[in-house]
């Protein structure tokens, strides 16, 4: 019995001795482990920070970003190009649908209301210079000096009829151009808002500033796929560039008068002081009238320029520019540092 206990006890001395020398084996192995741990940490901690930075980039980094180019949609280019903001609506864009309705019936009103009226100063036009015609033959038949002086009178009116329908006519192409540019607006609006404008493709900034270089076509903002913008800039520049030319025409036809009547050789020249402010008058309005709109136009000339070029340097900004945040946590040395890492590439 006695022999029996101590052989027992001796076993489990011996099992227990076995246990401490496991644990105190794990416990240098653990302790080994977190000593090298620390050690790594200490190095990488040391080491420079752009280093530091690659390395938690290259373990971090993400996929690059591919964007892919959706299907175009051109259902709703097709209902714009039918009726004026039928896109747009079809496109849930309801404010853009009838304000395209409303811009172009509006411009097609106004061109046919300058329309009859150009027709209705011709017609009058006409009325006047029949009536000169048919006074000046009485009165050279007759020898009437009153007759002749009433003849050139209706010559004189009928040239200012003339001039007023002259510039009713040229309002009423002016109109129907611009009803013809929202139009045209409309419908590559309709385009963009399809599709037609995804964005990634990087650009030629250089390419894209002398291309819009080129008046009137838009082209600058066509090379950046921005059709909408494109619509916009046609617009605006023929609509600008015609009004400016139809002021042009009206001045030189009123100076054409205004000198016609200060020569003492004209007919006209017993009228002068009746109605040579009147020309004078017209002409400095067409004057005044086309300069400014000439200078609107180089200034959207110049704006088409500046916003293609400003687009091409944008067109890959989802590339080009990235942000992204790295957390980073380190415990040791006796405290906690918390570092906040925001990278921003261009």
């Amino acid at each position: 019995m006695f022999f029996g206990v101590a052989a027992l006890t001796a076993t489990n001395a011996v099992w227990a001795a076995a246990d401490v020398d496991t644990v105190s084996t794990r416990a240098r192995a653990d302790s080994t482990v977190v000593n090298e741990a620390k050690s790594a940490r200490l190095k990488l901690t040391n080491q420079p920070i752009d280093t530091v930075s690659t390395r938690q980039s290259a373990d971090t980094a993400s996929p690059a970003l591919v964007l892919t180019r959706p299907a175009v949609n051109y259902t709703g280019a097709s209902l714009s190009a039918i009726i004026p903001g039928l896109g747009q609506i079809y496109q849930r864009r309801y404010f853009m649908g009838g304000l395209f309705l409303i811009s172009e019936a509006s411009a097609l009103a106004f061109a046919a209301y300058w329309r009859d009226e150009a027709d209705w100063r011709n017609s009058e036009t006409a009325r006047f210079r029949d009536s000169s015609a048919a006074v000046k033959g009485r009165g050279e038949s007759a020898g009437d000096s009153a007759l002749l002086y009433r003849a050139g009178w209706y010559s004189v009116i009928a040239d200012q009829s003339g001039f007023e329908a002259r510039g009713a006519r040229s309002t009423a192409y002016s109109a129907l151009a611009l009803a013809l540019g929202v139009h045209l607006y409309n419908f590559l609006d309709a385009l963009e808002a399809g599709g037609a404008a995804a964005r990634g493709a990087e650009k030629n900034p250089t390419a894209a500033g002398f291309l819009a270089a080129a008046p009137f076509l838009g082209l600058g903002q066509m090379y950046n796929e921005r059709p909408g913008k494109a619509g916009l800039i046609i617009v605006a520049q023929t609509s600008l560039a015609l009004t400016a030319y139809s002021h042009h025409r009206q001045m030189g036809f009123a100076s054409e008068k205004y000198n016609q009547m200060r020569d003492t050789a004209s007919t006209q020249y017993q009228y002068r002081a009746e109605y040579l402010g009147y020309w004078k008058g017209r002409y400095d309005d067409s004057f005044s009238r086309r300069n400014t709109y000439l200078w609107v136009s180089l200034a959207v000339y110049l704006y088409s320029i500046f916003d293609a070029v400003v687009d091409a340097h944008l067109s890959d900004y989802q590339e080009k520019i990235k942000v992204g945040s790295d957390l980073a946590v380190e415990v040791g040395g006796g405290g906690a540092a918390v570092s906040l890492t925001l990278n921003l590439g261009f």
